[in-house]
């Protein structure tokens, strides 16, 4: 099976929902099998990583469940669906994907942790499991963001990481990359560096292959986002 895609994606719900915004996902996901979707979302003041979606050993959820489990992340598992995340992965995947989970993460938690997430969920995306990390901007926030995604603050971000990675890994027995490991477990209060860490890892901490996005109307609502398309 074809490995598939993480999509990293900043905008509010209704921006989703557009047809001109979803086109903009299609196309990065046109001619591979899509099987099941999991959506990543934040929320503040979570205890732990919460499932929401169908559970048990054979769905989506409970292997989330498991694979989180089996990193001591001491997920939860709540019963109900995913609301208007479900409708989304059905108008944005063709033919619709058997099953959609939704995985809340916390805002405010180290950056080791949520790349320790994406690494813990990259396998899925040799099984069918499309990923998107949704970075929900709602209307009230957009003046007040600090870097919009692809606003070169963001772009040299991510490329840092990159660099710092491949040095640490090269410097992993010094003192210089004991510091560094140090610096990546501070806790952060941006959720898009949040969001932006987690999907760092999932695409196999690599920069993005692909950005993408586009203006939505005459207004201010917009898509914007990356593609690890390897």
């Amino acid at each position: 099976m074809t490995k598939l895609p993480v999509l990293y994606i900043s905008c509010d719900t209704e921006a989703l929902k557009s047809p001109r915004g979803q086109s903009s996902l299609r196309r990065l996901i046109r001619g591979t099998e899509v099987c099941s979707v999991v959506f990543i979302t934040l929320s503040v003041g979570l205890d732990a990583p919460e499932i929401h979606g169908p559970t048990g050993r054979n769905h989506v959820g409970g292997q989330l469940w498991s694979l989180l489990s089996a990193e001591d992340f001491s997920p939860v598992e709540r019963a109900g669906g995913t609301g208007d995340l479900e409708v989304l992965a059905t108008t944005l995947v063709s033919p619709a994907p058997v099953e959609v989970a939704e995985l809340r993460l916390s805002v405010g938690m180290p950056g080791d942790y949520y790349r320790r997430i994406g690494q813990c969920l990259e396998g899925f995306r040799d099984q069918g499991v499309l990923i998107i990390c949704f970075d929900e901007i709602t209307a009230a926030e957009v003046n007040g963001a600090l870097h919009p995604p692809h606003d070169t603050y963001i772009r040299d971000l991510i490329k840092q990481w990159e660099d710092e990675l491949r040095w640490a890994r090269a410097l992993s027995k010094s003192e210089m990359g004991k510091e560094a490991s140090v610096r990546n477990g501070e806790p952060l209060s941006n959720p898009t560096l949040c969001m932006l860490n987690t999907a760092f890892s999932l695409g196999g901490l690599k920069a993005p292959q692909r950005v993408f996005g586009s203006a939505l109307n005459e207004g201010r609502q917009s898509l914007a986002g990356y593609g690890w398309m390897q």
